[in-house]
């Protein structure tokens, strides 16, 4: 299948060089192998879109313009006028090739009516769950395409553009605190993350975004989740607050001091907010402990949904519980209502 896959790319641009043919064919091979290519679509029509956006991949020093204008931290970027994946080149792997792998994974979800990327067809309408999937599936290339796996790492908040006083589990290189959040999500309505991967090819028509909202809406009832659909894309917000405070800009400073923005930014169309390390953490912490306590209440899987709560302090008070609890405890409960 890999050598089909790759003569097929190549039929489709025979200009592209060995090492871009090599990495577009690791990204092709591992999405038809997991299945995660939705009805509808063929691997066709997302080979053309990913030739529409790149077709070389280029590692870039620091006297790179690339470097010059983006600064030392960006690890990558597209540049759809010279179809170019730019990835800078004292990066080391695994991080240097899942980062081609994140930014072909944008070029392949990007919408060619409006050059939006999957479920972020609006503002920064699903943002957050567009970026976490994102490196999730170029974090599952690299290890399926080279046979490794990575373990969970426990990471001090401090460390992620975060106030501290909290643990962010991931066993990702990049995005970590958007991974933890998407594995919460993933447990709220009892999908795997291979979901979130598929419904951001679905682009067109938002059909990405109103499954989702199906979706979640379903477990809502089920699991009698506190957040109406609009109301859990307060996501959004917590990824605006990292993005600023990791992107040059004139509120990078305020927000990573810890203070808030004066003017607002917009999360979602004509809703606009001041940004702040506390106000996220205050979101973050709500929707850690709303959506536990709804689980827990609910048969829920509460205690794979609490490894991942943010706040220590909040952390500690739930595994406390967990290590007392009993079944019998929770059928106790059903009984009294």
């Amino acid at each position: 299948m890999y050598e089909k896959i790759k003569k097929l790319i190549s039929d489709k641009n025979n200009n592209l060089d060995n090492q871009t043919l090599m990495y577009f064919t690791n990204y092709f091979y591992v999405l038809v192998k997991d299945g995660l290519i939705p009805n509808g679509i063929t691997l066709e029509d997302l080979i053309d879109n990913a030739i529409r956006y790149a077709s070389k991949v280029e590692f870039y020093d620091e006297n790179h313009r690339v470097y010059l204008e983006n600064g030392p931290d960006t690890k990558g970027l597209r540049d759809p006028d010279t179809k170019t994946i730019y990835i800078r080149g004292n990066l080391e792997d695994p991080l240097k090739e899942i980062t081609i792998y994140h930014e072909l994974h944008h070029a392949v979800q990007t919408n060619p009516q409006n050059n939006e990327v999957g479920i972020n067809q609006e503002s920064n309408i699903g943002r957050l769950i567009m970026e976490a999937q994102t490196q999730y599936f170029a974090e599952k290339i690299y290890s399926e395409i080279h046979g490794v796996s990575f373990d969970e790492k426990r990471i001090p908040s401090e460390n992620l553009r975060m106030i501290n006083n909290g643990t962010v589990i991931s066993n990702l290189h990049n995005y970590e605190m958007y991974d933890t959040l998407l594995n919460k999500l993933a447990i709220m309505i009892d999908v795997s993350k291979d979901y979130f991967v598929s419904i951001n090819f679905l682009y067109k028509n938002n059909e990405g975004l109103k499954d989702l909202e199906r979706k979640y809406n379903e477990a809502r009832a089920k699991y009698k989740l506190p957040y109406d659909f609009e109301g859990l894309l307060l996501l959004d917000y917590i990824y605006c607050v990292d993005l600023m405070a990791y992107k040059d800009n004139p509120d990078k400073q305020t927000i990573l001091s810890g203070k808030e923005t004066e003017s607002g930014y917009e999360i979602h169309p004509e809703k606009y907010f001041k940004l702040s390390l506390h106000l996220q953490r205050k979101y973050m912490t709500g929707f850690d402990i709303d959506n536990f306590l709804a689980l827990a209440e609910s048969d829920g899987n509460f205690k794979e949904f609490g490894k991942f709560v943010v706040d220590n302090e909040k952390r500690q008070l739930i595994s406390q519980f967990l290590s007392t609890y009993t079944p019998q405890e929770q059928a106790e409960s059903h009984k009294k209502k």
